[in-house]
């Protein structure tokens, strides 16, 4: 029995790890550049499930993910999501980047607009979008397509991220400005317009995660909070603005909030993020990866 419950943890804990990195990456990305903690991070994730509802409409979503116009809504989905990013950085993070409090209050205000804004159109009933029927043996256990579509696809995009920061310009001006402002605009980099990139890469990176994971439970206007807690765990626990730390602080997360809900109960698992927060920034502020602040 034990046994079934250890691979329970083990498999359902990647499987979230994976996502969660997905996630933590953006947050981490964005306040690595521009020292933003972005509290709208969470609604970008819930608005992708909202948006691909609302253009998946209820009479097609009878025809699940066959229907050609679920791929279209999921595309649409994330446009608009990563296109609301860059707006959101142009018009509200932008004015007052430079006080730290600010950011803060204001993409607080702009989720909290967000989650309303989906209340008053969806309701608070929960809703649901197509996942891919049909489960996989693996170790003795049932699991879910989505659950395995989830995982592998979370890990496709991981690299892809991790390619992009490395390989292309863009993602290298990303990195360069992450480690040292003011020597990447005597380079000649446009710091403003490579954060705001940069949002725009979180908040599609949000929204992949949506896509991938929304299908596996329901929709619910206020699911962005509990998707932004997990992140600023992540990101506390591996390190704020470390990639390699976002990344092992997901699997970490995943695995153990994994495992207090197998072998402790559901109710606490929620529980996980906060303890990890309030523990990291008291054994270790920096977190794992974190880089020792010099004065």
């Amino acid at each position: 029995m034990a046994g079934t419950e250890i691979i329970e943890v083990l498999v359902y804990g990647t499987v979230q790890g994976g996502i969660f990195a997905l996630l933590a990456m953006g947050f981490s990305l964005v306040f690595g550049v521009g020292g933003i903690l972005n509290q709208a991070h969470g609604a970008f994730y819930a608005l992708t499930g909202y948006l691909i509802y609302w253009i998946h409409d209820p009479v097609s979503l009878f025809a699940g993910v066959d229907s050609p116009k679920f791929y279209w809504a999921m595309v649409f989905a994330l446009i608009v999501v990563t296109i609301i990013g860059g707006l959101a950085y142009l018009g509200l993070i932008k004015p007052v980047q430079e006080h730290e409090i600010n950011v803060v209050i204001i993409t607080f205000a702009l989720a909290f607009f967000l989650e309303q804004a989906v209340k008053m159109i969806f309701g608070d009933i929960g809703h649901s979008i197509p996942s891919v029927g049909g489960n996989q043996e693996i170790f003795g256990m049932f699991i879910p397509l989505q659950h395995i579509i989830a995982l592998i696809g979370s890990l496709i995009v991981i690299t892809a991220v991790i390619l992009f920061i490395n390989k292309v310009k863009i993602g290298n001006q990303i990195r360069a400005v992450a480690q040292d402002k003011e020597a990447a605009q005597l380079m000649g980099i446009n710091t403003n317009r490579i954060l705001m990139y940069t949002i725009m890469l979180s908040a599609f990176l949000a929204g992949i995660a949506g896509l991938l994971y929304i299908p596996t439970g329901d929709l619910a206007p206020h699911m962005g909070w509990g998707v932004l807690t997990r992140s600023f765990a992540i990101v506390v626990l591996g390190g704020l603005g470390s990639i390699p730390g976002s990344v092992i602080g997901s699997f970490i997360l995943g695995y153990a909030g994994n495992f207090v809900g197998v072998f402790i109960g559901q109710s606490w698992a929620g529980l996980v993020p906060t303890v990890l927060i309030v523990v990291m920034l008291i054994v270790r502020p920096r977190g794992i990866f974190g880089k020792k602040e010099v004065r």
